[in-house]
């Protein structure tokens, strides 16, 4: 029962190994961080890179807008760690009004920081 025993705790500790790397590693690749629990350096959404800038509080995100019409803040992912990331998503309708290359989803998406924090990633690049 000994050797059955350690072979279980061994497997157990190896599968808990793969998973954290897995883990650690998509968290580099997705969002250019090792640490799954720290800030982005990068935020990819709707096939777009965003990067860091400053912070915003709900009041300013809600107050900026563009000439394309008003679009409701939502949730539209979270980094490796869990934290929730936002932005204000054109409509599809929207974003094929002006032809090809379509229009970005958003031009920029806000990692919620604090109760009324936020970083803001801007747009990086062009189509």
């Amino acid at each position: 029962m000994g050797r059955r025993l350690r072979l279980v705790t061994v497997a157990a500790l190896a599968l808990t190994a793969i998973v954290l790397a897995g883990w650690v590693i998509y968290s580099r690749s997705a969002f250019g961080t090792w640490d799954p629990t720290a800030q982005p350096a990068r935020i990819s959404y709707c096939d777009r890179t965003y990067l860091p800038g400053q912070h915003v509080s709900r009041a300013v995100i809600d107050s900026t807008g563009n000439g394309l019409g008003v679009f409701p803040f939502r949730q539209v992912g979270s980094t490796a760690g869990g934290t929730p990331f936002f932005a204000k998503p054109l409509s599809d309708s929207v974003r094929d009004r002006y032809g090809t290359p379509r229009l970005p989803c958003a031009m920029a998406v806000y990692l919620r920081v604090g109760s009324d924090d936020y970083l803001a990633y801007g747009l990086s690049g062009g189509p």
